[in-house]
């Protein structure tokens, strides 16, 4: 099937044309793990498994790489502030090694919740330092860098021609001879390869290099490690639309001088998670996380699928009232797919199977449009010309597709549901229907509210009622 994309660098729909035959590589911008990371950055982690679902359900193999920035860089694009893996090591006053390790642990954490695949590769910046030194010599030999004395090694974007492609940006207004830290940067687009550390004070994180004790600038590590696992010339580059104007376009900058262009064929952006007073972040203080919905009583899937609900290429605002809308969105088609397996009627018809597959994958794989596909979900389950078993396998399909793990809370849901409920259960339950069918609503309450104590749910149906085991 034929596979389109939207590539940020020319600002349209593309037929993907990948390097290798049946083969994609990517690399997706990763998390800095000074901190938890919110529902907004797991929406571009779960974004970047779509994208590998999609592949991979189109037969394609695929390496995926996603950087883990444990190494200090600063907090402003501007290469000023403060170092944000120092910071969160004074805030919970561990060492920036230690703080490195829990969030490296809690994002894997959160991710295998949103079930997402692995990466092929998850290389950390700290691993790969050398690496960065030797990168920023070979620029130097092409004459793109240059040193401010006291401050670090910086890139002149001014060498190479097509700086701010990627965003669109007009160089010409941008002001020139910004100052650094009482220090001149040749031009207001200039960035740091190398910071040289404080004189009168000593990092957790620093190395030797060829121009003196430092730590590599926030952008290199990118460079280094795609090209390390993916090549010279890879497929696709992936992150959040706020790496565009200057993380991607400096890592393009620093990238083609050396291994020539196009560096990278595809560049795909992922659009915010918004809350009504403006984009989640990190910055405010006041955001969630998965384990933090988890522990609310959400089901992660019921994010998952809120997300699904959009287009990548749009904003989406979270609050809990969409939450709650999706989880019950999500519950219904679980129900729905629970229902199927009391009557598995017939074998597989491999003909409408296929028909259904191609119909279900095809938005996906023209630019992820996610949300069409589960349309064709919800009429898939409505259409009563394809029998039980053939609806299965499919949404067996639509698990791997879009990881929803539909038939995972069937199944835990067909299982509750077959284990018989207590005499004496059964007989409140009735006694809460025979209330009901009275309009004695108090008695029917006390009875619902004395089954769900015991560990029931009662659920009424056309027949009469339901009982259901509590999870």
């Amino acid at each position: 099937m034929q596979i389109r994309l939207y590539n940020t660098m020319t600002r349209k729909v593309e037929d993907f044309k990948p390097i290798t035959p049946n083969h994609v590589g990517f690399y997706s911008c990763g998390p800095t793990v000074y901190w938890d990371q919110h529902l907004g950055n797991m929406r571009t982690f779960l974004n970047n498994d779509i994208l590998k679902r999609m592949f991979l359900a189109n037969g394609y193999t695929v390496n995926h790489v996603m950087n883990f920035t444990d190494v200090g860089h600063l907090t402003s694009d501007e290469d000023t502030g403060d170092d944000k893996m120092e910071k969160g090591a004074a805030r919970e006053n561990m060492t920036v090694w230690e703080i490195a390790e829990k969030y490296i642990k809690n994002c894997l954490a959160d991710m295998d919740l949103l079930n997402l695949i692995r990466p092929t590769h998850m290389p950390r910046a700290t691993d790969n330092i050398k690496e960065q030194i030797e990168w920023i010599q070979k620029l130097e030999k092409l004459g793109y860098t240059y040193e401010i004395p006291g401050d670090g090694i910086y890139y002149d974007t001014s060498k190479f021609a097509e700086y701010g492609n990627l965003g669109g940006q007009n160089l010409a207004e941008l002001r020139a001879g910004a100052r650094i830290e009482n220090n001149q940067k040749r031009n207001i687009t200039d960035f740091a390869l190398w910071k040289f550390s404080p004189k009168d004070a000593q990092r957790q994180m620093e190395w030797d290099s060829p121009w003196g004790v430092g730590f590599p600038g926030w952008h290199l590590e990118c460079s280094t490690m795609s090209s390390k696992y993916l090549g010279e010339h890879f497929d696709i580059h992936t992150g959040g639309q706020e790496h565009i104007k200057v993380h991607h376009t400096n890592e393009i900058a620093q990238s083609e001088p050396i291994v020539g262009k196009p560096w990278v064929r595809y560049w795909v952006h992922w659009a915010w998670l918004m809350l009504r007073e403006g984009k989640m972040s990190k910055s405010s203080g006041s955001f969630w996380t998965v384990r933090g919905l988890v522990e609310k009583g959400y089901d992660p899937m019921a994010y998952r699928y809120l997300i699904l609900l959009g287009h990548y290429r749009q904003p989406i605002e979270f609050s809990f009232e969409a939450l709650d809308a999706a989880a019950t969105g999500y519950k219904n088609l679980v129900r729905k797919v629970a229902d199927l397996m009391n009557d598995k009627t017939g074998g597989i018809d491999e003909d409408i199977y296929h028909q259904w597959h191609d119909k279900i994958l095809a938005p996906v794989s023209d630019n992820l449009k996610t949300a069409e596909s589960l349309v064709v979900v919800q009429e898939l389950l409505k259409d009563k010309n394809v029998n039980n078993s053939t609806k299965l396998a499919l949404i067996e399909f639509v698990d791997e597709l879009l990881g929803l793990q539909f038939m995972d809370r069937a199944t835990k849901l067909h299982e509750l549901e077959s284990i018989a409920a207590p005499e004496e259960i059964q007989e409140m339950a009735q006694k809460r229907m025979e209330a009901k069918k009275s309009r004695d609503f108090a008695t029917a309450d006390n009875l619902r509210n004395q089954i769900d104590a015991a560990g029931w749910t009662v659920m009424d149906t056309p027949d009469g009622f339901k009982l259901v085991k509590k999870q």
